[in-house]
């Protein structure tokens, strides 16, 4: 079929169709869809894992920030498109608008599989090990399955209902953190705990970690852990004023986690010496047994548990709204963008359900994470580079622009291409899954332009 005029065109001079599904999303729920794909288990199983490649605490907290930083350089970038490009799908909807159909077809196959799928499949994971340390005998497999079961069926049946318990979860999680954040820096003395202080500032021997190449393949876990930064793109048509609300709902939501994300692995780093966190992933749970005793501790454990509910929810009510887009494009794939009598994107749900259930069974946490990491990173800066086609190409333009410009999507860009670069270097295994992942996507794209 021949294009007659490029999509973006139609986009800056056209007005936009009525969207799917009425908008019921405010900004306050926008800012808490963002903070809820954020913090989940990234946060709560990552810094374990850095440390048997950065054995060094200010070497850590910097990769978090440098992490923060470069989520908000895409944040801003992406606020901008999102005001420009306003409609869901998130990249399947900029990349199909900035260069090809093509390329937003892969993008959007590629969020299914990676982008959610398989974030929704490690955030179960380790709400599954997070359960199984407070109900012994319990496989964790089974608990993540259950979970990822529940909130699927849930979001199928009820849209109102899944925005209103996903912001409950979303605030009580955000309450959580701030009360751990409080217990660790104001009630737990470090020193009688035999806890050595945590050193903020790097020494001349931590440089040499930050620069190698072990640096770059942690900032792919850590990337992760900000992975969310740009959930409320995917549903802009479900967002009132979206034009307005997604990119201050971008910005915002980023800027908190990132506050939050820097002080709650201070006080990880404060309250269990490095060298016991090494290699963990129930990191959140010993840090909590170390602050509030054992008993308090596990208490705590599940409430963290009971956070991670929030980010699976968050990611299974955003994931559908890209496979239903490319449905609403592509004839042969319809079915996705069928709705429930209460407006969940069903078709889309149960894809979504198969892939997360099928890597929970299948993968470990840490492989779910590379895997991530390295697919994403390729199309995150594809879509960031979008900025600078966008501004050539549209003309004037008066309304929410991406601050810092050209620089931070310069840096965004940056940052992505060089652990795109130590993952093919360093984890060539992941890095072939993930290009494996973006093949298939181009052979379903040919498979369904044929079709049409």
């Amino acid at each position: 079929m021949k294009q007659s005029q490029p999509e973006a065109e139609v986009l800056l001079s056209q007005p936009l169709p009525p969207p799917a599904a009425r908008p019921l999303i405010g900004l306050r729920s926008a800012v808490l869809l963002v903070v809820a794909n954020m913090i989940g288990a990234g946060v709560f199983g990552i810094t374990g894992d850095l440390a048997q490649f950065i054995p060094s605490q200010s070497a850590l907290l910097m990769a978090w920030v440098a992490g923060g930083f470069m989520a908000l350089c895409g944040a801003l970038s992406y606020g901008e498109l999102a005001a420009r490009l306003p409609r869901s799908g998130g990249e399947y909807h900029f990349l199909s608008a900035l260069y090809h159909p093509a390329l937003g077809f892969v993008s959007g196959f590629t969020s299914l599989v990676v982008g959610f799928a398989a974030s929704i499949a490690a955030n179960a994971t380790v709400f599954g090990i997070y359960v199984a340390t407070l109900v012994p005998g319990l496989d964790p497999v089974w608990a993540a399955l259950g979970l990822l079961t529940g909130l699927s069926l849930l979001h199928t049946f009820n849209v109102r209902i899944g925005v209103a318990v996903q912001d409950v979860f979303a605030a009580l999680k955000v309450g959580l953190i701030l009360v751990f954040i409080a217990a660790g820096l104001f009630f737990f003395d470090p020193r009688a705990a035999g806890v050595p202080a945590v050193a903020i500032l790097p020494s001349a021997s931590d440089w040499d970690f930050i620069f190698n190449g072990a640096y770059a393949l942690a900032l792919i876990s850590i990337y992760y852990a900000y992975l969310g930064w740009n959930a409320s793109v995917y549903l802009a048509g479900e967002v009132r004023q979206s034009t307005r609300n997604v990119p201050l709902s971008l910005i915002g939501g980023t800027l908190l986690v990132l506050v939050l994300y820097l002080l709650l692995n201070y006080v990880f780093l404060r309250s269990v010496p490095l060298e016991t966190l090494t290699g963990k992933v129930e990191i959140g749970a010993l840090a909590a047994e170390a602050i509030f005793g054992r008993a308090v501790g596990g208490v705590l454990s599940g409430l963290i548990a009971f956070a991670l509910i929030s980010s699976c929810s968050s990611m299974i009510m955003v994931g559908p709204r890209v496979t239903a887009a490319m449905g609403e494009d592509f004839p042969i794939y319809r079915i996705l963008t069928q709705r429930s009598g209460q407006g969940g994107p069903r078709y889309a749900l149960l894809a979504q359900w198969l892939v997360a259930a099928a890597l929970i069974v299948s993968a470990s946490f840490g492989q779910i994470l590379q895997y991530i990491g390295f697919t994403l990173s390729l199309f995150s800066a594809l879509t960031v580079f979008g900025v600078y086609v966008l501004r050539r190409r549209g003309g004037a333009y008066t309304g929410i622009r991406a601050w810092g410009y050209p620089v931070t999507p310069a840096l965004f860009i940056g940052l992505c291409l060089w652990m795109v670069i130590q993952s093919l270097v360093s984890t060539p295994l992941t890095a072939v899954a993930g290009l494996a992942t973006i093949a298939t996507g181009l052979l379903l794209y040919v498979v369904s332009r044929r079709a049409a």
